[in-house]
C-alpha cells in the first residue's frame, strides 16, 4: 500500500515501511528515502481522457445561461476538454476559451490564455481540483462554482 503525497504539479509517494519512493540511476524504483527531493517526486498524468464532465453534491457543472461564471447545480452536464501541461491541466470550453479563477474566487470560462489546475485523484473516481489561487473548487449553495476551500471535504470531491 502507498499513500500519495500531492505536491502541486507533482507527487511523492509512501511506501508501507514509511520511506518514499525514488528513482535510482539505473532506472529501479526503490522505497528508501526519508525525505522527498527532485528524485522522489512523479507526475500522474490521466491517459486517453481529452474530456472532463464534473458531477458534484448539488449536480452538473455546466455553463452559467447569462454570465461567464459556471453553475455546479444543473440535472445535465456539459462537456470541457482538458489539456495536460507539465503535472497540470488547462480546462477548455466553448468557442475555445478557458477557465480561470477571479479575483473573488469564482470559476470563469471565457479566459483567453490558460489557467493552471491541480487534480488531485483523492477517491475512486473522484477528484479534487485545486485552482491556481491554492484553493479547491466547490459548488456553493446558490450553485456558483467557486475555488475557495481550504481544505477537501465532500462539496470539493467531484465524480469526473
Amino acid at each position: 500500500m502507498f499513500d500519495i503525497e500531492w505536491r502541486g504539479r507533482r507527487v511523492a509517494l509512501k511506501a508501507g515501511n514509511g520511506k518514499y519512493i525514488c528513482t535510482k540511476r539505473n532506472g529501479q524504483l526503490a522505497a528508501v528515502t526519508d525525505t522527498v527531493g527532485e528524485d522522489e517526486e512523479f507526475v500522474l498524468k490521466l491517459i486517453n481522457r481529452p474530456i472532463l464532465v464534473l458531477h458534484g453534491d448539488h449536480g452538473f457543472v455546466c455553463y452559467h445561461r447569462n454570465s461567464n461564471m459556471l453553475d455546479a447545480n444543473r440535472s445535465t452536464y456539459d462537456v470541457f476538454q482538458i489539456i495536460f501541461s507539465d503535472g497540470a491541466y488547462q480546462i477548455k470550453g466553448l468557442g475555445g476559451k478557458f477557465w480561470y479563477v477571479a479575483s473573488n474566487g469564482t470559476v470563469c470560462s471565457d479566459g483567453e490564455r490558460s489557467e493552471d489546475f491541480f487534480f488531485e485523484f483523492r477517491e475512486s473516481s473522484r477528484v479534487a481540483i485545486k485552482g491556481k489561487n491554492g484553493k479547491y473548487l466547490r459548488g456553493d449553495q446558490a450553485g456558483t462554482l467557486r475555488a475557495d476551500a481550504e481544505t477537501l471535504h465532500r462539496a470539493t470531491l467531484w465524480e469526473y
